[in-house]
This record gives C-alpha cells, sequence and structure tokens, in this order.
C-alpha cells in the first residue's frame, strides 16, 4: 500500500485553515483600511498579513513541501467561485499561489531550516505577502514611488506580524495534537 503525502488529518486542518483565512479576511479589512486610506495605500497589503497567519501557521504545523501552495490554491478557489475577487478572475490562482509557495520555501524546503523556527515563520510571512503584493501591483495599481514604497513596507511588517503570531499560537498547542515530522 502506497503511503499518502497528507493523510486526512492534515487535510482537514489545511482546507480548515484555508477557508477560515479567506472568510475572516473581510472582516478585519475596515479596520486596516482606516490607517491605510489615511495614507493613500491599498488596504489589502495591510490585512494580507492578518490572512498570512493561517498559511503560515499550517505550513509549520503540517511542514511538508507544497502545503502553503496547496492552501493558497484552495483559497483562490474560494476566492475565484464565491466572487471576492471578481477582478482578478482567472489570475487569482497567481495572486493567491505566489504567497503560498514563498511561504513554502521559507517554512518547508530545508533551506532555512539552521534559522530558529521563530524567525523562520515572521520571515515566511512577510515573504508571502511581499510575493503577493509584488504581483497585485504589477496586474492593478501601477503605484508611484511614494505609494508603493509605504505598500511594501506595510505589507511585508503586517506579513511579519501575521508570521509572529501563527508562531505563537503555534506554541500554545499541546504536543499531542502536533503531528509528527
Amino acid at each position: 500500500m502506497k503511503k499518502q503525502y497528507f493523510t486526512i488529518y492534515e487535510i482537514c486542518l489545511m482546507a480548515f485553515l484555508a477557508v477560515f483565512g479567506m472568510f475572516i479576511k473581510p472582516l478585519v479589512s475596515p479596520v486596516f483600511n482606516l490607517l491605510t486610506d489615511f495614507i493613500r495605500i491599498p488596504g489589502g497589503s495591510v490585512t494580507a498579513g492578518f490572512s498570512m497567519l493561517f498559511i503560515v501557521f499550517g505550513a509549520a504545523f503540517v511542514g511538508k513541501k507544497g502545503t502553503g501552495a496547496l492552501m493558497g490554491l484552495v483559497q483562490a478557489f474560494i476566492s475565484l467561485t464565491a466572487g471576492i475577487s471578481a477582478t482578478a478572475g482567472i489570475l487569482v490562482f497567481i495572486t493567491y499561489t505566489l504567497p503560498g509557495v514563498a511561504i513554502d520555501i521559507v517554512l518547508c524546503s530545508g533551506l532555512f531550516n539552521k534559522i530558529p523556527l521563530q524567525q523562520r515563520m515572521t520571515t515566511a510571512g512577510a515573504a508571502g505577502v511581499l510575493a503577493g503584493a509584488a504581483f497585485t501591483n504589477m496586474l492593478y495599481f501601477h503605484l508611484s514611488v511614494v505609494p508603493f514604497i509605504l505598500f511594501y513596507i506595510f505589507g511585508i511588517l503586517s506579513g511579519a506580524l501575521g508570521g509572529y503570531m501563527a508562531y505563537e499560537i503555534m506554541e500554545r498547542i499541546p504536543q499531542s495534537m502536533k503531528t509528527k515530522r
């Protein structure tokens, strides 16, 4: 019998986190948009850091290559079918999957294993937002220099904060619930 790559437990956890991250984002967007509207940058850069929390947590918790990308694909499918990102159309598969791939590179590729988990998860959150923001800026915004810089700074900071929050949540989970790696 061939061993599965992801267990049913891991698939259910990844799906739950992807869906939860997708649907909680619109609930927190108005709060973050107060800040970003004031400095005249797109609000998604800050909101994305909060939603990256769930993908970073899932990728770190499961710890298998492709976890972040798979969660990003699930979010893209939800976004497309629910009409959440109606203006992007089929490009949502890029805008949602790229952050997952960036998170996988930092957390699951083995390239950064010498760095403590807290710093890796913080970096993964920042990298995820940066990957998504880079593509959305090219696709939609075409920001001038100052808003462009603020867009990325706030995005990276919010992503790093989301990754750090994911680490703090993961540290509080009982060892008996964590999967064996």
